[in-house]
């Protein structure tokens, strides 16, 4: 399994860069977080080879976040991420509000990274804002969106 994505790995190349050699660890969440945040941020349907890549709309949901739109975000989260992201295992997503942050929905995202040293526990927070966009970032890096 490479750290890299193909087009990242490609990029790296044209720039004389070694990364197929490098496991930085760093360098490979950068790499799981851009991908995560392309992807959470793709409409369902607009992949013709995977129609089902990408998020469902959410600008429908407004900014009302109710319990059951919450549930069924949770479960899209998961089943994406499960699905189309495939250097982390074990996909957990959990409701986190932020009293302070009303206008969002805020999830925990928890998972396993499989590196060359081993499995690694990989935690972000994923915002969900009520035009439909998505941020990811470790929870201290995402206390400034707003």
């Amino acid at each position: 399994m490479h750290d890299l994505t193909l087009l990242e790995r490609i990029e790296a190349l044209e720039k004389g860069e070694k990364t197929l050699d490098a496991r930085d660890p760093a360098r490979l969440q950068r790499s799981i977080v851009r991908h995560l945040t392309a992807m959470l941020n793709t409409h369902r349907g607009n992949v013709p080879i995977a129609p089902d890549y990408g998020l469902a709309d959410l600008t429908d949901m407004g900014s009302s976040f109710t319990e059951e739109s919450v549930d069924k975000l949770k479960e899209n989260l998961e089943r994406v991420i499960a699905r189309f992201e495939p250097r982390i295992t074990n996909v957990r997503v959990e409701y986190a509000p932020k009293p302070d942050m009303p206008m969002v929905a805020v999830f925990r995202l928890d998972a396993v990274v499989q590196t060359e040293n081993g499995p690694a526990p990989l935690r972000l927070e994923t915002i969900l804002d009520a035009a439909g966009a998505v941020r990811l970032g470790e929870e201290d890096q995402t206390r400034g969106y707003l």
